[in-house]
Order: structure tokens, then C-alpha cells, then sequence
């Protein structure tokens, strides 16, 4: 309070107004107090301040930019995923045939990534009993973010039972790991897999692919040693490095949460030697690989430290992407164990990792990071075929058969329209490689090449192009 004023905002707040030298207010909205749609709808003005005149015009200026790469905006131009809220229902994308390209290019990468660092690829179902969740801790903290439960009749003695689209992987996993006796031999275990979870965002969170209620997840659970930790957590952000790399990710962070000694019991675990051994464990594995990262109390999960991945897209726009988190708590409560070479059982640590986060935001990310315009390795049709007359359709169509026989994503455009309206056409959907074909090129076998990228790459036989 501030006399008869009451700010509803906890903060945090500017301690002295006379450091903001610009600011502009860019909208109003509706919003119910605390979210509840019980309650009052109140006004919500959205505004932004700086401290210099230059950097507000910098930031309206990535605005500006930021709605021209809207993914929504640019997905209806390239037609990569849609939405029904009507009958389907809202927060869970249908993927269009281009969009399921981008899916499945990414599934692809991964796969071969975690198979190079010796993960095994599991598959586990979309629902699973109460009591599942009940023994991992998720229930009943985590009850409100899943969607409700489906009670059924048992066969067996008429006792109902409740079944819970599966929102997260890691309790499957755990049985997994449970169902074989395990030795200190078999560890590390890496059980990879992209299970589809469910989780139900409130109506006012959901925004295109950033937050939906049906993700596919580029999920792992990494079993170990204290002594093999260092290893794979170190391997883990090694692999998040090789993704930057590939993505052209100049700039991140990673977001490492610790708990909060206070709220031991309550929001965190209660097992304070744990927090502090395996906290320590992640910063010095964070330190000696001199990775760029900024240490946030009271932000861990409720089981173990967290990292959250930061990264920025090409024009300064901020996204969580991913996560990698140290499990010592939840194996217990499964009673996972292994033989030690001493013959003695032990509980062994698990790391959650995620490199792509979600397929659904990643690609969101990916589509404004790039504005659409993917690299032709990821791009849904890599290559478009203009022939410049209907007598060179046969041509065109003799082209098009070589270049899908070597796996190439390629279309021909035989419409009855005019080169240049083709061109244009194949600009607006972003479509990289353009081969344009006319007399000479038939009679020749070859084709003129034009790059989104690189220009007119000029004249060259189909073989060299394949290459």
C-alpha cells in the first residue's frame, strides 16, 4: 500500500523511478484476479521501461520483428501444424503433413545422437494407474497440472480403480529399470525415449506449439554411481553444446535452481545432506567445464537440482528449451537398486535430461529463430522443381523420380502459371533449392539451380546437384 493506492503486483518493483528515463505502454487486456474466472476480471495493462531512449527503440524494434516470426503467423503460410479447439480441443496440435516433416527430422537426430552416446531406447503406454504417480511423489502435488483421472471397474473383485494420462516419463522408466536385477556392471543405464505426455495447461497459458496439453518429450533417464555422476552429467551438457552448435544457438544459459533449506518437508524433499552432496556435485561439474551459468535458489525440483536451458534466438528473444535434472530422492521410493562390487545393495542416482525439451516447443522456437527459413537438412521440402512450360513436365517428372529415389524431400510445381509467379510462390513458402527446367536442361539432363541461401548457383547435371 502506498496511501489510498494498492498495488496488486508482489513485485519486484523499481526502487527509484527516476532510473526510468523511456518507456511506452504497448497493450491492455483482460485478466481475472488470480487467474480464477470466479473471480472480478480486472484491466491489465502491459507496458515496457528502460533507463536510455536507445534501448526501448532496440526492444520495440525486436517486437516488430518478433511478430513478423511469429510461429502461428508463419505455420499458416507453411502449413506445419494446426489447431481444433472445437473438436479436438484446444492445446493439442494436429501436425500437417510438412510440420510432421520437422518431427520427425529432429526424432531422427536425436535417435542417432543418443545412440552414438550408448543410450537404449524404450517405449512405455500413455496411461497409467494412481498408485504409479502415488509412489513417485507426483500425486497428490502435481494432480492439478494433469488432466482428471478415469476411473474404472477392476475385473477382478469390482474394486474401482483411477487410470492418469501420463504427464511426465520418468515413473515408467524407473519400472523399467526395476524389472531385471541390475549390477554395478550394468551402470550407467540411459533409457531414451519420446514418450507422448499430457498435461493440462490452463486455458489462458496455452499459446500456439510454446504451451500445449499433448507434447512429444526428448526424454532420457540416465542411472549411475556417485563416481560415474560427473561423467554423464558432463555428458549431458556436452550433448546440449552439440545441438547449439548444429542450431546456430549463439547465446545461452544455463539456469542452475537450487532448494531452499527452509522448505525442506514442504517444497523440497527433506533430506538436507543430499541437497547439499549432489548440489555440490552439478557446480563442480558446471565449473570445471567452464559452461556460461547463473545459480537461482529455491527453484530446484522437489526431488533434486535442476538445470533449466536458457537460449536466445537470433533477434534477442529469451526461451526455456530444455532441462536436466539430479533424481536422488524418487529411485528410492520405487526401491531401485544394484549390486556393488562389494556385493552390498545400493540406490543409484538418476539424471532427467531433455536436450530438445519438447518437440512442440522446440519447433516453435526453431520456426521463429529461423523465420522459416530452415536449413535445407531440416527444411519440410528441401527442393521445388519449375519447369517453364507444360512440354517440360515430363522432364520435370523425370527429375522429381531421381531426386525422391535418393531420399530427397522434393515437389514439382505443373500448375499452368507463369515462371516468375512460380519463383514468387516458392519464396513465400520458403522452399530452399529451386531447380528451374526448360529445353535445354531436358536435352542436356541437368538443371538450373537457384539457392534461398546462395544466389543462382547456375547450370549443373542432375548427378552433380545429388551430390
Amino acid at each position: 500500500k502506498n496511501g489510498e493506492f494498492l498495488d496488486l503486483c508482489a513485485g519486484t518493483h523499481v526502487n527509484y523511478t527516476k532510473k526510468v528515463k523511456a518507456y511506452k505502454l504497448l497493450s491492455i487486456a483482460g485478466a481475472y484476479h488470480r487467474g480464477d474466472s470466479n473471480n472480478k476480471q480486472l484491466q491489465r495493462i502491459y507496458g515496457t521501461a528502460f533507463a536510455t531512449k536507445d534501448e526501448l527503440a532496440e526492444y520495440l524494434e525486436m517486437l516488430e520483428e518478433a511478430k513478423k516470426r511469429d510461429h502461428r503467423r508463419i505455420s499458416k503460410e507453411m502449413q506445419l501444424f494446426t489447431f481444433d479447439s472445437e473438436q479436438v480441443g484446444p492445446g493439442l496440435p494436429l501436425w500437417m503433413p510438412k510440420g510432421t516433416v520437422l518431427v520427425e527430422e529432429l526424432e531422427k537426430l536425436a535417435k542417432e545422437t543418443e545412440f552414438e552416446a550408448g543410450y537404449d531406447r524404450v517405449r512405455t503406454p500413455h496411461i497409467a494407474k494412481e498408485s504409479l504417480y502415488l509412489t513417485s511423489g507426483h500425486l497428490p502435488y502435481y494432480e492439478e497440472s494433469m488432466f482428471p483421472a478415469m476411473e474404472f471397474e477392476e475385473e477382478a473383485g469390482g474394486d474401482k480403480v483411477r487410470y492418469f494420462l501420463k504427464a511426465m516419463n520418468c515413473p515408467h522408466h524407473h519400472k523399467i529399470f526395476s524389472a531385471a536385477p541390475r549390477s554395478y556392471r550394468d551402470l550407467p543405464l540411459r533409457f531414451a525415449e519420446y514418450g507422448t505426455c499430457y498435461r493440462y495447461e490452463q486455458s489462458g497459458e496455452l499459446m500456439g506449439l510454446m504451451r500445449v496439453r499433448s507434447m512429444q518429450m526428448n526424454d532420457a533417464h540416465i542411472y549411475c554411481t556417485s563416481e560415474q555422476f560427473e561423467a554423464e552429467f558432463n555428458a549431458v551438457n556436452e550433448m546440449y553444446l552439440k545441438y547449439f552448435k548444429l542450431f546456430g544457438f549463439d547465446k545461452y544459459l544455463m539456469r542452475f535452481s537450487t532448494h531452499d533449506p527452509k522448505q525442506l518437508g514442504k517444497k523440497f524433499v527433506d533430506n538436507p545432506e543430499l541437497w547439499i552432496k549432489t548440489e555440490n556435485m552439478v557446480r563442480d561439474v558446471l565449473e570445471k567445464s567452464g559452461i556460461n551459468y547463473v545459480e537461482v535458489p529455491n527453484e530446484a525440483a522437489f526431488y533434486g537440482p535442476k538445470i533449466d536451458v536458457q537460449v536466445w534466438s537470433i533477434i534477442g528473444r529469451e526461451f526455456t528449451i530444455a532441462t536436466n535434472q539430479v533424481d536422488f530422492a524418487v529411485p528410492a521410493r520405487f526401491g531401485l537398486e544394484y549390486t556393488t562390487s562389494e556385493n552390498t545393495k545400493e540406490t543409484p542416482l538418476c539424471i532427467h535430461r531433455a536436450p530438445l525439451g519438447t518437440h512442440e516447443r522446440f519447433i516453435g522456437f526453431l520456426i521463429e529463430h529461423f523465420g522459416g527459413d530452415f536449413p535445407t537438412w531440416l527444411a519440410p521440402e528441401q527442393v521445388r522443381i519449375l519447369p517453364i512450360s507444360d512440354k517440360i513436365s515430363d522432364y520435370a517428372k523425370t527429375v522429381l523420380a531421381e531426386l525422391k529415389a535418393v531420399g530427397i524431400r522434393v515437389t514439382a510445381d505443373l500448375h499452368a502459371e507463369k515462371l516468375g509467379a512460380k519463383i514468387r510462390k516458392a519464396e513465400l513458402e520458403k522452399v530452399p533449392n529451386v531447380l528451374i527446367v526448360g529445353a535445354k536442361e531436358a536435352e542436356e539432363g541437368s538443371v538450373s539451380v537457384r539457392s534461398r541461401f546462395d544466389g543462382d548457383r547456375g547450370t549443373m547435371t542432375l548427378d552433380a546437384f545429388k551430390t
